[in-house]
């Protein structure tokens, strides 16, 4: 697998495990962590948007889709 799937792989995975932590915490606890939610999922946000962006800048540098990265 390239290195991109592989962190998008493990982001995902930390974004649902993240989601049913804080689904039983509310639960439990009746209160949600709305900053700690906020941060955490922006991270994650932000290092998509960079991961495309490298995707992007190796597009139109004429990088070949098959490379090993």
């Amino acid at each position: 697998m390239k290195t991109s799937n592989l962190i998008l792989l493990a982001m995902g995975l930390f974004a649902v495990a993240f989601i049913v932590a804080m689904t039983v915490i509310f639960c439990i606890k009746d209160s949600v962590p709305d900053t700690l939610i906020q941060y955490t999922l922006g991270a994650g946000g932000v290092e998509a948007l960079l991961l495309a962006g490298i995707k992007i800048s190796k597009v139109r540098a004429g990088g070949k889709e098959g490379e090993e990265e």
